[in-house]
């Protein structure tokens, strides 16, 4: 209204400049100002106004149809709503009023779920149902509720319901899904997001937990699919992928070695590798491969060399010297010497495994001079007291640590620890028997049981 009166009063204001300008006597005499010019001009102008004034209406008129939720929309200029009922596929037409008390209602709605408030959550789906029916929305708040209220049989039971209506369905999948996982129904949700995976798969949740079932199912072949179309779009950070992908790539490895398949085993676990070089048990297993198949011991060598670079382990360096076997005591010492210069992550590993050598050797001063190195940095874990023991009993004049009465009390040495839930595992394992997670295992140097730390996680 206000827009139109304001046109108007443009356009009279045209009319009596132009009247006037004509009728004027300054003009005719001075002749210093073109008054067709003038009228052109000025014609022009409101000519741009009327331009600008559709250009403003358009714009408008496209934010609010972008603003409505999905099956909502304006009805041209008589700003009405059209709402399909999700069950009967029906037309309602609200008022603008109506549809603003509408908004109002959702966002009470929303509010009162957030706050746990479910009572009065409800009261106002109830107001809304008779504004806007049984509409879709309806059911995406109850399912909010009932997440709120942790009933997963009524959230698996209405999703059901969601799944009927294809714009809508991808949101009762995820409700199922999350409510089935809940209730340990892994194979049904397995079924389900499988279902939703057929329809997206350039959803995160669709690829993540997709990839997480089927893997915890044992199926890496169909995990390794999932994430290499999770990887062509685009949805997974490219770190967390090559992790995973190296994960169910060693794991096919280790299925083609049981099938005694070598072709098999040998691209996938060369495969895991390049996917990630830390990946400790599988540059073991393929180690071992190269010296129990072919008697290779360079080719191990190089690659238990290689993995000590990139993740120096206890377990990678008992490896390393077991290849030679034929070594003296002596010659063992000057290996593990060897390599422990390139070791620059963990420094300390190199302590515990050379005090243990030296200890072996008879070389009593040196093992206890790497202990009081490794206590220096760390703190008496199970294992350095036990070698301390051995030194006392040998003669050793002084102890580096506190006497305690129990060996347990002591920091547990080398463990793998899961990065998410912090279960620990004595060996690597592709998933968490705790959390379930797949490839957040990581080896650690101790454990500190005092302040529960897990160092040197990667």
């Amino acid at each position: 209204m206000i827009l139109r009166l304001l046109r108007q009063a443009i356009f009279l204001l045209l009319v009596v400049c132009y009247f006037e300008f004509t009728q004027s006597s300054i003009f005719e005499q001075t002749n210093k100002i073109d008054i067709s010019s003038l009228a052109i001009w000025l014609f022009a102008v409101y000519l741009a106004f009327e331009c600008l004034l559709l250009l403003f209406r358009f714009v408008v008129s496209l934010i609010k149809k972008d603003v409505l939720i999905s099956n909502h929309d304006f009805l041209g200029d008589k700003e009405s709503i059209e709402i399909i009922n999700s069950t009967q596929k029906e037309k309602i037409v609200l008022s603008r009023n109506q549809f603003d008390e509408a908004a109002i209602l959702i966002v009470k709605a929303m509010s009162a779920i957030t706050s746990g408030l479910m009572n009065d959550a409800r009261r106002h789906l109830v107001n809304l149902r008779k504004i806007i029916g049984d509409d879709a929305i309806i059911d995406i708040l109850m399912l909010k509720i009932y997440k709120g209220e942790k009933n997963f049989d009524k959230i698996e039971l209405l999703s059901q319901k969601l799944m009927q209506n294809e714009d809508i369905q991808l949101v009762g999948m995820k409700a199922a899904f999350e409510a089935q996982v809940e209730k340990k129904e892994f194979n049904e949700a397995l079924k389900t997001v499988n279902q939703a995976f057929e329809i997206r798969q350039d959803l995160y949740w669709v690829i993540g937990s997709a990839f997480l079932l089927r893997a915890q199912n044992k199926d890496w072949l169909g995990a390794l699919e999932v994430l290499d179309a999770g990887i062509d779009k685009k949805i997974m950070p490219e770190a967390k992928a090559s992790r995973l992908r190296a994960v169910a790539l060693y794991e096919l490895s280790k299925e083609a070695l049981k099938e005694k398949d070598n072709t098999k085993f040998f691209k996938f676990i060369n495969k895991a590798l390049d996917e990630n070089s830390k990946l400790v048990p599988a540059a073991l297993d393929l180690a071992n491969y190269y010296v129990r198949t072919d008697s290779q011991k360079r080719k191990a060598e190089r690659v238990l060399s290689r993995i000590w670079l990139e993740n120096p382990t206890y377990e990678v360096a008992m490896a390393y010297l077991n290849l030679f076997e034929k070594d003296t005591k002596t010659e063992k010492i000057q290996r593990m010497e060897k390599l422990a210069l390139s070791n620059s992550k963990r420094p300390s590993l190199n302590n515990i495994i050379l005090a243990e050598l030296y200890i072996k050797a008879r070389k009593f001063a040196k093992a206890r001079s790497e202990c009081k190195i490794f206590l220096l940095k760390n703190p008496a874990t199970q294992k350095i007291v036990s070698l301390l023991e051995i030194l006392e009993e040998k003669g050793s004049k002084k102890s580096y640590f506190n006497s305690k009465t129990d060996k347990n009390d002591y920091a547990k040495d080398f463990q793998w620890v899961c990065a998410n839930c912090g279960k620990t595992h004595n060996t690597w394992e592709a998933i968490c028997d705790n959390c379930g997670e797949v490839g957040r295992i990581y080896w650690h140097l101790y454990i500190d049981k005092d302040n529960e730390d897990f160092v040197d996680e990667e």
